[in-house]
């Protein structure tokens, strides 16, 4: 009797790569349309045909297994190239999956309108964007959990390239009625008695603004600290103390009045946006179309994308 051979399917692997992402087979099953059993079931197959163990089950997690990182970055090559395969059944129609990590300025306040824009002119591709730290970018487009990112902080990285994509700057805001609204420039010394709203330390913004501030100030008197940009906003126009934001972030309640930016010699600068991604892995087609767009978008200023107050890098 001839031997049937098993093969690694790619439901398997799908299983797998889910897995990965979620930590937790019970959130890739849903993901995928699966009942957890099935999706236990394909994984336990995938391992047995392998002969290793691709994760450690943990109590709470599922943690991929040295020889599972490697397996990881194979299967998601392979799924990358059957979605490509199946996108040859309608070439004139782009489709699939994008997972796009960006830091809170950007991530809130540009891509919304970039990522409606690409979708209206291929409404089969589908966004997961997640607001994230640039340090949680950086790492979920290291481990392969997103395929793009958009990042405030510098990137040394040998998986990763990063490319200058848009400028930014810090900008001190208070509410209208306060007295320093009415003054033309400020230094930082002067405000050393002020009392301040910050977003939460694992923020680049804040922190940039803290190595600036320290060497003007000796400490910061911090009032409120929040991980919600739009509260910080809103404590400030209330007239809870002073804020240090993205421009990006604050450019619509300064145009409304609601916010006043201070002008801070010592935060005449810019900072750079990086579109990151890494370098060693195949891309999906649908990922060099929206890595393309937004390029150009910021090249161009296309106001359609990205407003022309946006300066793009060259």
């Amino acid at each position: 009797m001839q031997r049937v051979q098993v093969r690694i399917t790619l439901r398997q692997l799908a299983v797998f790569e889910a897995v990965a992402r979620e930590g937790s087979i019970v959130r890739a099953s849903e993901e995928l349309g699966l009942s957890p059993s099935a999706a236990s079931m394909s994984l336990k197959e995938l391992e047995t045909h392998l002969g290793i163990s691709l994760f450690t089950r943990g109590r709470r997690r599922m943690t991929l297994s040295d020889r599972g990182r490697t397996m990881l970055e194979m299967a998601r090559a392979v799924l990358v190239q059957v979605a490509d395969m199946e996108a040859l059944s309608m070439p004139e129609e782009l489709r699939g999956r994008l997972r796009i990590g960006a830091a809170a300025p950007v991530g809130n306040y540009v891509l919304p309108r970039l990522c409606a824009d690409f979708m209206r002119r291929h409404p089969q591709v589908r966004i997961d964007l997640k607001i994230l730290p640039s340090q949680d970018v950086l790492e979920g487009v290291r481990k392969m959990a997103l395929d793009i990112g958009f990042v405030g902080a510098p990137v040394n990285s040998s998986y990763l390239d990063a490319r200058p994509w848009l400028r930014d700057a810090l900008v001190i805001c208070v509410a209208p009625g306060s007295p320093l609204a009415q003054l033309g420039t400020v230094h930082l010394a002067d405000l050393a008695q002020e009392g301040w709203v910050l977003e939460k330390t694992l923020s680049s913004e804040r922190i940039s603004f803290t190595v600036e501030a320290l060497k003007y100030i000796n400490s910061l008197n911090i009032l409120l600290e929040t991980d919600s940009v739009e509260a910080v906003k809103r404590a400030v126009a209330y007239g809870a103390g002073l804020a240090c934001l993205s421009r990006l972030s604050v450019e619509d309640e300064i145009g409304r009045g609601e916010l006043v930016a201070l002008d801070v010699p010592e935060l005449r600068f810019t900072r750079v946006f990086s579109l990151v991604s890494r370098h060693d892995t195949q891309q999906s087609h649908a990922f060099q179309a929206f890595q393309t767009f937004a390029l150009e978008a910021a090249e161009k200023g296309d106001p359609d994308t990205l407003e022309e107050k946006y300066p793009p890098c060259r």
